[in-house]
């Protein structure tokens, strides 16, 4: 078992050039592996490339398409990327066969979470071998420590919050003794490289540079330390499957002091790799994708939205929105543009344009927002949600029950009632930072216990390196999966079946494969 442990992550770890393969850019991690932990520029090189990997797993098709129809943010009608079958209702269940087309709803997070903590794990143990990097004569050997330990912190926080169970990779461990840890053990390991990353940003005075990041502005060492605990705090809040499981929200409002510097939004000039393609798949193709009802429909003071929702799924048809929210519509008039949403008949669509922007002002003050209720500031949480409600021309909260009265009240419930300051927190949060930052609505429906019932709440280990660690496949979602756990398990170990020996048979060529490429030593693709 253990062989087949260390083939798979093997066969992971070398993802590293599949995402750059895929946007025509360079490849940071390959082709030299030798040569890139012995000389110090690639060395270098070798860190800051790990960090578009993570990326890709925040901006890029899989996962995010997938979890935001999941979380009824948007719908739609087609396949791709498995948003049709993330989004039936009644539920069904991952399909997590390895021949599954939209399999890479598992895969791609997984792998190229992975090819992040090996590259930084290569480049890392370079230097923990005494490679030291300068920069016109200057020892900034620090520099790529802190920032491969942030991109370290990242990755295994992205496995955390979308992964029941995964690997803790980094420069230390030893690769024949992996074993599969909860999720909880995985952010525990995240947490401590948030920290080890922040103690160095802390202590040390460097600059890093515009391309490692995206950005259009460089970081220094402060800024960055101030980016480490805003990210620190967006990963603190998306790790719970239930409401019973609360982040500890003292320190994410300590995390938020005194907030990120400037708002995170890398460009986009069609050769960089920090472009947000779940943007503009999942939210900017008319015909591709919608705003989901759920998302807008709470704006409706009309009854329509009561209605559909009380329907049942095959009876639910299209309606109009009738709502003072002038972000939706016009001031009452429903076949019309709002401020950030176009008509398109029944159905409002956003788009994107420019910087493709991930962690904005605004994603910031409703993390803020949650922590402030949850710990009993009433009086900053209705601050904030006011604020934003103004962009609406929503009148403020003096008390924690809606001022727009019954019949104009925004959000309105699914029972006809008006929305109270939590619903109105939650409500400006879906319309203001809509498709802002990784998985964002679908940890939050998840917190908020408001996933429609039967959704998954985490994905199950891709059933390839399931099949390669000679392990069940399993999955989760689908009727009466409420919880961590359940789901339909299809028992391919015993299965004999044509379907099933194809299935065997491409889990056997992909361990060929890899230890293929364990004996050459060579990163090449999943």
């Amino acid at each position: 078992m253990r062989l087949f442990k260390i083939l798979a992550l093997t066969g992971l770890v070398a993802m590293a050039a599949t995402a750059c393969a895929d946007l025509e850019v360079t490849n940071l991690n390959d082709p030299d592996r030798q040569r890139a932990i012995t000389t110090p520029s690639d060395v270098e090189t070798l860190i800051v490339g790990s960090f578009t990997n993570w990326w890709a797993v925040a901006h890029y098709s899989y996962p995010g398409c997938a979890l935001s129809v999941a979380a009824d943010a948007h719908s739609s009608s087609w396949g791709n990327w498995g948003m049709k079958d993330s989004s039936w209702e009644p539920r069904i269940p991952i399909n997590n066969d390895p021949a599954y087309t939209y399999n890479h709803l598992m895969e791609s997070p997984w792998g190229d979470s992975y090819a992040a903590l090996a590259g930084v794990r290569d480049g890392l143990s370079a230097i923990n071998d005494g490679i030291v990097i300068e920069e016109g004569g200057v020892d900034v050997t620090q520099r790529a420590v802190a920032f491969g330990k942030l991109t370290q912190a990242m990755a295994l926080a992205n496995l955390a919050v979308l992964f029941d169970q995964a690997f803790i990779v980094d420069e230390n461990t030893d690769l024949e003794a992996l074993e599969f840890v909860p999720y909880t053990e995985v952010w525990a390991a995240a947490l401590t490289k948030f920290d080890e990353a922040l103690s160095i940003a802390q202590s040390n005075s460097f600059t890093i540079p515009i391309p490692w990041v995206g950005l259009d502005v460089s970081w220094t060492s402060s800024e960055m330390a101030d980016m480490i605990k805003a990210f620190r705090a967006r990963y603190r809040i998306q790790i719970g499957r239930t409401p019973a499981e609360q982040p500890d929200w003292n320190a994410v409002k300590a995390d938020l002091t005194p907030g990120i510097p400037f708002e995170y939004s890398p460009y986009d000039d069609n050769t960089t790799a920090f472009w947000g393609r779940e943007k503009l798949h999942c939210a900017g193709i008319p015909g591709w994708a919608r705003i989901d009802n759920r998302t807008v429909g709470p704006a409706d003071v009309s009854g329509n939205w009561e209605a559909w929702l009380a329907a049942a799924p095959a009876d639910k048809e299209p309606f109009n929105i009738t709502t003072p929210d002038t972000r939706i519509t016009e001031y009452m008039n429903p076949e019309s543009d709002g401020l950030y949403f176009d008509f398109y008949g029944n159905i409002w669509q956003s788009g994107y344009t420019g910087n493709y922007d991930d962690f904005m002002y605004a994603e910031q003050d409703f993390i803020l927002a949650e922590a402030m209720y949850k710990t009993g500031d009433i009086e900053g949480a209705k601050a904030i949600v006011n604020q934003y409600r103004a962009n609406g021309n929503l009148p403020p909260f003096v008390t924690e029950a809606n001022p727009d009265g019954p019949d104009m009240c925004v959000p309105q419930m699914p029972d006809g009632s008006c929305g109270d300051l939590w619903e109105a927190l939650k409500y400006e949060k879906r319309i203001e930072c809509f498709h802002d930052s990784f998985v964002m609505e679908y940890t939050d429906d998840r917190r908020w216990g408001d996933l429609v019932e039967g959704t998954f709440l985490q994905l199950p280990v891709p059933g390839s390196e399931l099949l390669l660690l000679i392990m069940d496949i399993y999955t989760f979602g689908g009727p009466g999966d409420g919880a961590p756990g359940g789901g339909v398990t299809p028992d391919l170990i015993n299965d004999f079946s044509p379907e099933a020996l194809n299935i065997k048979r491409q889990a056997l060529e992909r361990y060929n494969a890899s230890r293929e490429r364990s004996a050459k030593d060579v990163p090449t693709f999943h």
